[in-house]
């Protein structure tokens, strides 16, 4: 009998052979558990592989008939690609001006894990706050910011304050030239998340934003840093957590911190972020994705890795997971979910 994420893979590929980026975001498991679930149907000899497409194969066909299980239907919304916002009228001139700042900002780089979102995906993220109430009149903070997320809070004039701490001293400097350029109320800082957060900026905001590296110790010190800037109750805080270098293991414990800190989860947007990791560097920095994948991989050129936007609210004073300076080590970066990140 074939499992869930097994069935999730076939059921489409029974409509169209697909690559490898498609196959991850046909399902809703983690990477490791996707090869895995690709080297199990190549030895059920459910799927072929031929190149870089992988399609379904007479007795693959010959199961879902007997389990008598339709092709997959599309019911995602094709408007919004399933995320739930479009980038409204209202919206699209903060779009336009966003763009041509996004254009001229630094390349991101791997020493820091950067991965960018689309600036189109930043629009979504302020749509989104503003939906909730988090943006008039707001003071907010991010933790790490090389999409520029700040830029596109602060061009829509809404925010009282827009403050960012970041460790690449190249976007610390190009927030604060943008800033001073377009007389916005933004300011950047260097900071390095594995020390305590400065004094100066404990309990003065009212939301945070973090898009923090994908293991239950950065997850948990990344949402600490920014738990102690918040003012207190009913402030409020994003960040981005994938399931593809995340199982639901990670998630349990992600979730059981983040109730100790007097964090309620509030919002969760299935894979709201999409990251510009696309073009021939995926091949290159020996990701494991590549390296573990049973069939041939080709560059992807779409924005294929997503993650889900949570927003958290405290419900009393916040109790940080993490005070004092931790020491910096690979386990902070890496655990056997990481498989898109150089080894």
């Amino acid at each position: 009998m074939i499992n869930r994420t097994e069935l999730q893979i076939i059921r489409k590929l029974i409509l169209e052979p697909l690559n490898l980026w498609q196959i991850i975001n046909t399902q809703d498991g983690d990477i490791k558990e996707t090869l895995h679930a690709l080297k199990n149907l190549q030895g059920q000899e459910l799927v072929d592989f031929k190149g870089s497409l992988i399609s379904i194969s007479e007795k693959g066909k010959q199961i879902l008939e007997h389990l008598s299980f339709p092709p997959y239907i599309d019911s995602g919304c094709k408007c919004c690609k399933g995320n739930g916002l479009i980038v409204a009228e209202g919206f699209k001139k903060v779009l336009d001006e966003f763009e041509r700042i996004f254009l001229n900002r630094p390349g991101e780089t791997a020493e820091f894990d950067q991965g960018v979102v689309p600036p189109e995906n930043s629009i979504r993220r302020v749509e989104f706050l503003y939906e909730r109430g988090d943006l008039e009149g707001r003071k907010i903070l991010l933790l790490g910011d090389d999409d520029l997320t700040s830029v596109a809070l602060s061009l829509t004039g809404l925010p009282e304050r827009v403050h960012v701490i970041e460790i690449d001293e190249r976007i610390v400097n190009y927030i604060n030239k943008v800033a001073k350029e377009n007389n916005l109320n933004l300011s950047a800082e260097a900071y390095n998340a594995v020390k305590p957060l400065p004094g100066h900026l404990v309990r003065q905001f009212d939301v945070f934003l973090t898009d923090p590296v994908e293991t239950v110790k950065g997850t948990l010190l990344f949402v600490s840093r920014c738990a102690q800037s918040l003012k207190g109750k009913s402030s409020s805080g994003y960040f981005g957590l994938s399931h593809y270098e995340s199982s639901l293991r990670k998630w349990i414990e992600i979730e059981k911190g983040l109730l100790n800190m007097n964090f309620v989860i509030t919002d969760v947007l299935r894979d709201f972020n999409e990251y510009l990791l696309t073009g021939e560097r995926i091949l290159k920095e020996g990701f494991l994705v590549v390296k573990e994948s049973p069939v041939k991989v080709e560059a992807p050129d779409y924005p294929w890795y997503r993650s889900t936007f949570f927003r958290l609210e405290l419900v009393s004073e916040v109790k940080a997971f993490v005070e004092g300076e931790v020491e910096w080590n690979r386990t902070l970066y890496f655990d056997e979910d990481t498989f898109v990140v150089r080894q």
